[in-house]
């Protein structure tokens, strides 16, 4: 048995395990990422990258986020079909609208799975040299207090002990890793509800190619979205008689299809699956060293194209506060806010799955009664908020300091938008780089005198604050509000608002600063 040694193990070369190889990498840690299958899938799971994985894809890469965009398919939202009792067709266009968002990414950009994630493997292979190890199954986990073994069996029958800081579970949803160390999750079934997967060509369908199609009747549910490739998804839910191995799959679809929609012939199959859906989530993200992110975290219904978008959100927040650690640039204890900051996002997750999944797969229940929840007051718009991730925050769980003056414009922990500035940059092209970020922003009185404070965060931090007094506009006014005084915005690495106060409050933010960082 051979053995070696690295900073990180990821165990797990799916979405959440090629984001954490890229966030590693991008900031120099080293780092391995094992997987056990012999390859990366050829098919596609998820079909959805939200505003908010947009914007992180935009940060890291300009390019990156461009070719996302050339390829997928820009969606502006739900359209919402229904069929009653007596086969009588009613529609909501659009049920769910996506072009609300306050994002530059005003829709759901359709992209499949399998081409997200070989997208991200070929940046980090051309820019960093770091692919996944296939073929090599992790098969024992030792936690020593100072670090974790892994054991680690190829293909080929040959084993090796790796000896890593911290190993990182990104297994899925079924994680050896997580049943190894016992973390134990809570959760329920949704009992009876058989989901399908049929990726194929349609001809004939007559509606718009720029919309999700949700069709539901009083017992089924069946969605129908073109897929870059032009072959459409069609997700197929009821109450098992499509489940029944008597019926042929193009049968079982063509059926639901043909309650809503006169004309559709059914084409080609791409690809077919079959599983049920349940509710897990861990009780802990954490043990000793071994993380969890990812499905091994966290499962839920496909409703609202989340899934995918989370997992790999996880690895963004985890990234940048590993590598800090590793490289002793933070306190241990930065790690500590993984769990306090992503276990909530998931349980926000998994209420806007639930939610859409209890309209639109609650079967036996009248749809027109299960659809009334869609006009509760800001019902849609959380919804939208939530799927998209562009409300998702971490201000609950942020310390932030009391007494404070009071600010317009988003709080400590909340995502920072996007602006236009006056010398024709962004504001996230000020944050395209793996440290923090500093900004000083003009008040009504005019601006601070920065430069004593920006030597200061330099002398004591070097390169890992990134320093830069804007100017005001219209555009950032809109996305940050207007205040008297001079204000400051620490944007974290992933970022997310990690301080903000006044310029006459300089000397919380280096508290803050002092506190979660250790000066050069």
């Amino acid at each position: 048995m051979s053995s070696s040694e690295t900073e990180i193990l990821i165990v797990g070369g799916g979405a959440a395990g090629t984001m954490l190889t890229l966030e590693l990498a991008r900031r120099g840690v080293a780092a391995r990422t094992v997987d056990r299958l012999p390859g990366p899938h050829s098919t596609s799971r998820a079909i959805t990258v939200h505003a908010r994985m947009a914007e992180i894809l935009e940060r890291i890469d300009g390019a990156l986020i461009a070719r996302f965009l050339e390829r997928g398919i820009h969606n502006k939202g739900y359209v919402l079909h229904f069929v009653d009792g007596q086969g009588r067709r009613s529609e909501v266009r659009p049920g769910i609208d996506f072009t609300t968002i306050d994002s530059r990414y005003p829709y759901i950009l359709i992209h499949r799975q399998d081409e997200t994630e070989r997208f991200i493997r070929e940046y980090t292979l051309e820019h960093y040299g770091r692919q996944t190890e296939w073929g090599t199954t992790c098969v024992a986990v030792e936690d020593d207090g100072d670090g974790v073994v892994a054991t680690l069996v190829r293909a080929s029958g040959d084993e090796e002990r790796v000896r890593c800081r911290y190993l990182v579970a990104c297994d899925g949803i079924n994680s050896r890793v997580r049943q190894m160390i016992g973390l134990e999750q809570e959760g329920h079934d949704y009992k009876g509800i058989v989901l399908q997967n049929l990726d194929a060509y349609l001809h004939g369908f007559p509606d718009a190619d720029d919309y999700v199609h949700y069709c539901a009747g009083t017992d089924h549910f069946i969605m129908i979205v073109k897929l870059p490739g032009g072959f459409f998804r069609l997700l197929l839910s009821d109450r098992g008689e499509a489940a029944d191995p008597r019926v042929p799959t193009g049968t079982a679809f063509m059926n639901l299809v043909n309650r809503h929609f006169d004309g559709v012939r059914l084409g080609d199959f791409v690809w077919h699956s079959k599983w049920e859906s349940w509710v897990r989530l861990a009780r802990t993200y954490r043990k000793g060293n071994v993380f969890l992110a990812g499905d091994s975290a966290h499962v839920h219904s496909t409703t609202g194209g989340q899934g995918m978008n989370c997992c790999m959100q996880d690895a963004y927040n985890l990234g940048w506060k590993l590598a800090l650690v590793i490289q002793g640039k933070a306190k241990p204890a930065l790690l500590d806010t993984y769990e306090r900051e992503r276990r909530p996002i998931a349980e926000q997750v998994i209420w806007a799955a639930s939610s859409l999944h209890e309209i639109f797969m609650g079967h036996g229940k009248d749809i027109a009664e299960r659809a009334q929840r869609m006009n509760e007051p800001g019902f849609v718009e959380a919804v939208v908020g939530r799927c998209s991730g562009v409300s998702y925050t971490y201000r609950d769980s942020a310390q932030a300091p009391e007494e404070l003056a009071p600010l317009d414009g988003p709080a400590i922990g909340d995502r920072a938008p996007d602006a236009d500035l006056e010398d024709g940059r962004t504001l996230f092209d000020l944050t395209r780089h793996t440290g923090f970020t500093l900004i000083a922003m003009p008040g009504r009185n005019g601006s601070a005198d920065s430069a004593a404070l920006f030597g200061e965060v330099r002398d004591r931090f070097g390169d890992l604050v990134v320093c830069h007094a804007i100017d005001a506009s219209p555009s950032l006014e809109r996305a940050y509000g207007r205040s008297d005084e001079a204000r400051l915005y620490l944007l974290r690495p992933d970022g997310y608002i990690g301080f903000r106060c006044t310029a006459r409050e300089s000397d919380r933010l280096m508290d803050y600063l002092a506190d979660t960082l250790v000066p050069i």
